[in-house]
């Protein structure tokens, strides 16, 4: 297997606990795009939440954003795909939430939107580092169809099974994070983005590496030719890699850049 495109994941992947990318592992990234593989970052961050860390490592490829919802280059600004929530669906879901209590944030043209100022979008806006506008009853009339929707709760279990038996085979929803509920269309994941650009760039399948940990990297890690679960990564992506590296605050991603690079599989010392 020749390995040309690496895709990454960030959150629980490239970043630690601290949201922070640890030296080893941006080490290591700019050690592979030195070395001539086309490296990208898949995540179900905003674009503009994405962007600082492929500035960090010295990314110049497409980036995919929103799990898949959109793809980006970050040289020229065009977008070169785009499959966000469609209007007729994003609203009455957004407004079905709002109206029962329910914390969802919208996501209209690479700017978040949330409906009053609160702890979960102050939160959000922490960890992600990107801004928030308060939209008050605007949100009740988004101007767009938004790339994605996101839902902050503690119990989102039940609530899941709710929002997909009401709205079956219209939308799609993952988890990256504990108490997150993400929101996209049907057919919206990283691998399908992957593939697109793929096409573009004239890469197989065989030739993709994807590493990721969370319920949103499950198509990619299923269907790429290496797909690499982190050591910390969920029950269901590790039995879908070929194989599992260190965990995220271990320099998993420095391990298996490092062992495609060397040719060498590389062990951890505890």
């Amino acid at each position: 297997m020749s390995i040309k495109c690496i895709a990454l994941d960030l959150d629980d992947t490239l970043l630690d606990k601290n949201k922070d990318i640890a030296p080893e592992d941006a080490a290591a990234v700019k050690k592979a795009i030195a070395a001539g593989y086309y490296v990208t970052l898949a995540t179900g961050r905003m674009y503009r939440s994405a962007l600082p860390y492929a500035r960090e490592l010295g990314m110049t490829h497409p980036l995919v954003v929103y799990n898949g919802a959109w793809l980006k280059d970050p040289l020229s600004g065009e977008v070169l795909g785009a499959w966000p929530l469609p209007l007729e669906v994003a609203q009455p879901l957004l407004d079905d939430c709002l109206s029962r209590g329910i914390y969802i944030q919208a996501y209209v043209d690479d700017t978040l939107w949330t409906e009053r100022d609160c702890e979960e979008v102050r939160f959000y806006s922490r960890f992600s580092r990107v801004p928030y506008e308060v939209k008050g009853d605007a949100i009740h009339h988004l101007p767009q169809a938004p790339h994605k929707l996101l839902v902050i709760a503690k119990q989102v279990k039940e609530l899941r099974a709710e929002l997909e038996q009401k709205y079956a085979g219209r939308i799609k929803i993952v988890s990256s994070s504990k108490g997150f509920l993400e929101i996209t269309a049907p057919g919206t994941n990283k691998w399908h983005a992957l593939q697109v650009l793929a096409g573009r760039e004239g890469f197989t399948d065989e030739e993709i590496m994807c590493v990721g940990d969370s319920d949103n990297d499950l198509d990619m890690i299923t269907h790429a030719g290496l797909g690499v679960a982190m050591g910390n990564a969920r029950d269901s992506v590790c039995r879908a890699a070929r194989v599992v590296t260190a965990p995220n605050e271990r320099h998993g991603v420095a391990v298996i850049l490092n062992s495609i690079l060397t040719r060498q599989v590389q062990v951890p010392v505890e």
